[in-house]
């Protein structure tokens, strides 16, 4: 689209968003119109993609007619859709006045822009962006992709649908057309685009031009070739032959669309992936209480506090604290600092929903007796994380650090945890920042690759651990 040199391409206006266009030309208005059971496949593979929404909390940017956020709250997800299109948030909300009581609780929509959410830090677990990147100009997904990163909590993911994939119009489709006329006598249409097309996608994609987009704003993507043809009943020769095609990597030439699955990629220092780490592994939910433990550096503690309804608790180990309880308040800022005896908390059973602790257990006299503390006050189904010293790791340092008192190999650590009563439900390991600005330009992807090599996977510098507290208390050991 022409624009003025030095200024940036105005947004495609919302009112071309018009009923019209969402009943006619939007794919699957059919289908739209016949109820709450059948949904476009694009948007079953998007929802499917993302696994079990039971819980989650899901935002579906562009939601159009709102077909996928209804079927998200169907799915027991607590879903939110927003569209700038005053057509579109009347037909999600007629969507919407369909849904069950319950499912229909669970789902709201906003008139919003994407590219300014008003959500804090945190606040959803799943993002869908399904066929919207094609209507949005590069510094329009450029601040909506870096708004989209800030309110996933830890761990959490988008899923990218775009079309049409120009690989498919520049090499695919006219290889397609010519092979039928010259195989099947058959002639086809010149070009397949609608009549808004023109229009409104100012930003089509190729597999690659996705792909290094979606690693500019900060995700590791996944990217996938797709093609959904409704109401088309191949022969079974053309079936095979389209599943040739389709699959990758033929797919990204002779497939139309193209679906990303993207989660935020851990990039910074050592101390930056370390706190990261340790904050998917642990997972806070909305409406959690999370109590760290041995946090001196305050990194985690400050990442935590920001995410959405997530209440932190920062234990300083001190033999005995001043105040009342053995604890010392100290100062905080949206979280509440202490000090005090790790091993003897002045909380009552059950009181956290999550605990992490950061190098706790490589200075203490008795791990086994801190560890059967910390459960005490997890509830139950709580998840305990740890980052610890690798007793396995054999690589340089970049700085000389104090010599801990003990360290743990992946297997010493499982059991010691396992033994207190807690079951294991992942352990991995990091590998360290050299700090090698002349080679590697702090890129950190060569170093955490390392950790994926069969041979390597369990040398890292620093070992993770996340394990649970069995809901079944009788199971499990004092």
């Amino acid at each position: 689209m022409a624009h003025e040199e030095g200024r940036l391409p105005e947004p495609v206006s919302p009112d071309l968003y018009t009923r019209q266009y969402f009943t006619t030309d939007c794919e699957g208005y059919d289908i739209f119109a016949s109820g709450l059971e059948k949904i476009p496949e694009r948007i079953r593979e998007a929802l499917d993609a993302a696994g079990d929404l039971s819980g989650k909390w899901v935002l579906d940017i562009g939601c159009g007619r709102g077909e996928l956020a209804c079927e998200a709250a169907r799915r027991g997800a607590r879903a939110v859709g927003l569209d700038y299109a005053e057509a579109a948030m009347e037909l999600s909300r007629e969507r919407r006045n369909l849904l069950d009581e319950e499912a229909r609780a669970r789902v709201e929509f906003m008139l919003s822009d994407a590219k300014g959410l008003a959500f804090p830090d945190g606040s959803f677990d799943v993002a869908f962006f399904v066929d919207v990147y094609e209507h949005l100009h590069p510094h329009e997904i450029e601040s909506t992709l870096a708004e989209v990163k800030r309110v996933l909590r830890p761990g959490g993911m988008l899923i990218v649908h775009t079309g049409p994939n120009t690989w498919f119009y520049r090499f695919g489709y006219p290889l397609v057309r010519g092979a039928a006329r010259l195989l099947l006598r058959r002639e086809f249409p010149e070009s397949l685009r609608g009549q808004y097309d023109d229009v409104m996608h100012v930003n089509e994609q190729s597999p690659w031009s996705l792909q290094r987009g979606l690693r500019a704003a900060g995700f590791r993507a996944s990217i996938m070739p797709r093609s959904f043809f409704p109401g088309i009943h191949p022969a079974p020769w053309e079936k095979l032959a389209m599943k040739v095609l389709f699959a990758r990597p033929l797919g990204y030439f002779f497939c139309t669309s193209l679906m990303a699955v993207a989660r935020p990629r851990p990039g910074g220092h050592e101390a930056a992936l370390r706190v990261e780490r340790v904050a998917k592994l642990l997972r806070p939910a909305r409406d959690s209480r999370v109590l760290l433990v041995g946090e001196a550096e305050g990194m985690l503690a400050k990442r935590l506090s920001r995410l959405a309804g997530v209440e932190v608790t920062w234990l300083e180990p001190a033999p005995r604290g001043r105040g009342e309880g053995g604890l010392e308040e100290l100062p905080g800022e949206n979280y509440r600092r202490l000090a005090g005896d790790p091993l003897s908390l002045p909380f009552a059973d059950g009181s956290f929903d999550a605990l992490a602790a950061q190098f706790t257990l490589d200075y203490a006299e008795s791990p086994g007796a801190f560890l059967r503390e910390w459960r005490r006050v997890l509830k139950a189904g709580g998840a305990l994380v740890l980052a610890a010293r690798n007793g396995l790791y054999r690589g340089l340092e970049p700085r000389p650090v104090p010599a801990p008192r003990l360290t743990f190999t992946p297997r010493a650590l499982s059991s010691l945890v396992e033994s207190c009563g807690f079951r294991v439900e992942e352990v991995a390991t990091l590998f360290p920042d050299l700090r090698l600005p002349a080679l590697y330009r702090r890129e950190q992807g060569f170093f955490l690759s390392l950790a994926k090599l069969p041979l390597l996977r369990t040398r890292g510098k620093i070992l993770f651990l996340r394990a649970l507290k069995p809901r079944e208390e009788g199971g499990a050991a004092a």
